[in-house]
């Protein structure tokens, strides 16, 4: 037997001891402590999944508003597990809890249900466990894939003024699991809705704008993908053409001219990836483009 394998034998007789102190210091103001909690859980979901399971659905099923904290380091122990390729019955019970957090009132606590789809997706062992609701994700990534003007605040820096979106991160972590989808249920996800999601997010920040990039280069591998998304090809025109003329302005101006030629060649990449299918179906405006 592995070492691996004796050492969990070790510790499953302490496992009920254990649970109590991480449910304690699941709601921790403290990030760090939380993501150590998290994991905790989900190794020991690997290692007792009876006893663990029930500490984690208790802790899911913490509805009040102060409970985020809870909610989100609990969610967050499912992508530990996966991350470990747990078998899919581990994780299996949590599904419909992940998926109630990410419609959850409280930004961490979607951003977290997010992260844990995405590694739950790409695991070997449990990308089945989300096939059949990839349409109730897909809901929910275009839903927080949009800017928000009630989570950007000003923060006063004396001299100046700067202003924090405090939903991109949550944005990154929905395109960055619409990636994922597309690589884990390609024939599911492929369609016309995520060429409006690339549009929605080349009007977006730079760091979204990367993310949006190699979905459409992904999107554009899939063959089977082209006939549903070629009607669509002239749409990505106006939006690169906005975004290439501002990274020229930069250059022009010399302001943060490395990161402008960065977009620029990122642009220049997947406008060649989808140039050939455009030629193949005589797209002449974005071929002249």
């Amino acid at each position: 037997r592995s070492g691996g394998m004796v050492l969990a034998d070790h510790l499953r007789p302490h496992v009920p001891r254990v649970l109590p102190i991480l449910s304690q210091y699941a709601d921790s103001p403290e990030e760090s402590v939380r993501n150590v909690v998290s994991e905790s859980l989900g190794h020991l979901l690997m290692i007792d999944q009876d006893t663990a399971l029930h500490t984690l659905m208790t802790l899911l099923s913490r509805k009040e508003k102060e409970g985020w904290r809870v909610r989100a380091a609990a969610v967050s122990a499912v992508r530990f597990a996966a991350a470990k390729q747990c078998q899919p019955q581990a994780i299996l019970p949590t599904k419909d809890a992940v998926l109630a957090c990410l419609a959850d009132e409280e930004l961490q606590v979607r951003k977290s249900a997010l992260h844990s789809v995405n590694v739950v997706c790409l695991s070997v062992t449990c990308t089945e466990i989300f096939r059949a609701h990839t349409d109730y994700i897909f809901e929910r990534i275009r839903e927080d894939s949009k800017q928000k003007l009630e989570l950007i605040r000003e923060v006063d820096l004396g001299p100046f003024k700067h202003k924090v979106d405090d939903g991109l991160p949550l944005r990154k972590f929905a395109y960055t699991v619409c990636t994922s989808l597309l690589a884990a249920y390609p024939e599911q996800i492929a369609s016309p809705a995520l060429i409006d999601l690339v549009l929605q997010g080349l009007a977006d920040n730079e760091d979204v704008q990367v993310i949006c990039c190699q979905l459409l280069q992904d999107l554009c591998s899939w063959s089977f993908a082209l006939f549903r998304i070629i009607g669509r090809i002239g749409d990505l025109v106006e939006p690169f053409d906005r975004c290439i003329m501002r990274c020229i302005k930069q250059v022009q101006a010399k302001q943060q001219v490395g990161r402008a030629m960065d977009m620029l060649r990122l642009y220049a990449r997947t406008l060649k990836v989808v140039e050939p299918i455009a030629e193949a179906n005589q797209h002449k405006m974005f071929v002249d483009f």
